[in-house]
């Protein structure tokens, strides 16, 4: 990773994160860093700088762990989402897709690609963890909702499972970009463009499907 987030900055943030959320961070940078298999409570207490019996005291599992880590995860995300897109409406399907583009952008850049790493880790894991699985169907539903708002205003016949196909795509890219540093988002738009456009048009009154 080029830059070491979120905990880099750890032991200067000791003095104002409770401790709790300091294990939290120092546990995401660590799945970002090192991958899921060296997530431990020592590893995580050596990362935070923290004595190995204050992980063990707030977190009674590496299960527990790993699923508040990714709470924390979610909160952070979506807060970061929030203020990227500022709560505003695209009024087009070109403004639809800028939008996404820009999001891709910001989650390939140099800050923000630990969380794409940490995200497709905690999904693999999800996928030997139920208990997980259904945290991440949740965080996976609360992005959806969000994009599916703006497609339903821009008259979406179907927009939730619009916002599911959309998130694919860009979430496609994102995965391929994280070993590609040439990743071109003006592929993406180049992508999306048709498929946006695709997803907002309505059937014809009258329309019948053919056998």
């Amino acid at each position: 990773m080029q830059k070491r987030a979120p905990a880099a900055r750890s032991r200067a943030r000791a003095l104002v994160l409770p401790r709790r959320e300091l294990i939290l961070d120092a546990a995401l940078a660590l799945i970002a860093e090192r991958g899921m298999e060296q997530l431990t409570h020592r590893s995580v207490a050596e990362q935070a700088s923290v004595p190995l019996g204050s992980t063990t005291y707030y977190f009674a599992s590496r299960d527990e762990l790993v699923r508040e880590a990714f709470r924390r995860y979610v909160v952070r995300v979506l807060g970061e989402l929030t203020a990227l897109t500022r709560g505003a409406q695209p009024r087009d399907a070109a403004e639809l897709v800028e939008m996404l583009v820009e999001v891709a952008r910001h989650d390939l850049s140099r800050d923000w690609r630990w969380s794409l790493v940490v995200e497709h880790e905690l999904m693999l894991r999800a996928a030997r963890d139920a208990e997980l699985a259904a945290e991440f169907h949740g965080y996976e539903r609360a992005l959806a909702s969000g994009l599916a708002e703006a497609l339903e205003s821009l008259g979406a016949p179907q927009p939730f499972d619009s916002a599911r196909t959309l998130i694919a795509v860009v979430r496609g890219f994102e995965l391929d970009g994280l070993t590609r540093p040439d990743a071109d988002p003006d592929d993406l738009r180049r992508r999306l463009a048709p498929v946006v456009e695709l997803l907002l048009r309505r059937p014809q009154p009258g329309a019948e499907e053919k056998p």
